[in-house]
């Protein structure tokens, strides 16, 4: 026997806490009893770790970024190209950078290519979808218009329709293909949150940095829902508490203004690792007097000991994120143009952001 936790919003606070517990049986086996397939590297050097993995929705085809590898498969996880992307000189230190993949994302239709972020010198390049070895571009950044560290701070992206921002805040929703980011705590020379042109990935808005004397943010994961992103994050020295980032992709404000937090509570389990947004389904439902239509937020927490499963009505959690906003909303001339979030239950302002936009943002 084992317990599935669901979870309704307390609407008084920018929390989600425990209302039902829930005791049902679950199944379980081996996971090799699942296996369908799997990809082991062919090369000499098949035990470099795995950093990113991302799918073409249209073909199928799997990507991977792996240390000083790029690998291609198709949807049977078979091996069609790889691309050794070498190792990192030695710096004027004489220190070797680990040439990891931080970012690399699918831009689908009309742009068909693959962009991938980080190396030796956290710059980024498209590739080709059909064969990752060819019509390599690197982008043209200038030291301000890096996407990624060579750290180890963890990185989400995602490249998605969003609006046309131009600097007098006029703008049309869904005008072309943008790429959005999430960069954990690696000082001022990054944003927090990001949306940026693939034209040249200089940056059209962001969300400032928190107070450096902040807990440490590190995203987990980045999920797009309708309108919005959400980004998953661990907080804290000891990433132990949870939360939720909410961004309108059509926000046409410099500072997104749309950006909000909630804390997600999972019991005893407060280390966010992934997350997932899909319909209840008919037995999930049934045991929740639920639609089966009915959208839910799945997240897995981590503990010291142990991991947990916890489930969210979106309903509940998009209401919970409206209320949060509400709360921190401003008013007169000033509404808009600052950008409030919640960080650790409170509501804070940033009133300038903490690096600078380059001048050909618009």
């Amino acid at each position: 026997m084992a317990k599935i936790h669901f979870f309704r919003i307390n609407w008084m606070l920018p929390v989600l806490t425990i209302l039902v517990f829930l005791t049902q049986t679950i199944y379980s086996a081996p996971l090799s009893s699942y296996l369908v397939s799997s990809f082991t590297p062919p090369d000499a050097d098949s035990n470099l770790p795995f950093n990113h993995i991302t799918i073409n929705n249209i073909t199928g085809d799997v990507y991977i970024g792996a240390r000083e590898r790029l690998y291609q498969l198709n949807s049977d996880l078979t091996l069609k190209h790889t691309v050794d992307t070498g190792l990192c000189p030695p710096d004027e230190n004489d220190i070797i950078n680990t040439n990891n993949n931080r970012l690399l994302v699918v831009a689908p239709s009309p742009e068909d290519k693959l962009i991938t972020c980080g190396g030796c010198d956290g710059f980024c390049e498209t590739r080709s979808l059909t064969n990752i070895s060819h019509e390599v571009v690197r982008y043209d950044q200038s030291s301000e218009q890096f996407v990624v560290t060579t750290t180890d701070a963890p990185i989400v992206g995602a490249v998605l329709l969003g609006a046309d921002y131009q600097s007098d805040g006029v703008g049309t929703a869904d005008d072309g293909l943008y790429l959005f980011t999430g960069i954990s705590d690696t000082g001022a020379s990054n944003p927090f949150v990001s949306k940026r042109g693939l034209d040249n990935l200089h940056i059209r808005q962001a969300v400032a940095l928190p107070k450096q004397s902040a807990p440490q943010n590190i995203f987990k994961h980045l999920i797009p829902y309708m309108e919005n992103l959400y980004y998953f994050m661990s907080r804290g020295n000891n990433q132990k508490s949870a939360y939720l980032g909410r961004l309108c992709r059509n926000s046409l404000d410099e500072q997104f203004a749309s950006y909000t937090e909630i804390q997600l509570q999972c019991g005893s389990h407060n280390e966010i690792q992934s997350g997932h947004i899909g319909a209840a389904g008919s037995q999930l439902a049934d045991s929740f007097s639920l639609e089966s239509t009915d959208d839910l937020l799945y997240a897995v927490f981590g503990s010291d000991i142990s991991s947990a499963l916890c489930i969210y009505k979106m309903s509940d959690v998009e209401q919970s994120f409206d209320d949060a906003a509400k709360g921190c909303s401003r008013t007169g001339d000033n509404r808009g143009k600052q950008n409030n979030y919640l960080q650790d239950s409170s509501c804070n302002t940033v009133s300038s952001l903490k690096y600078q936009l380059s001048s050909n943002t618009a």
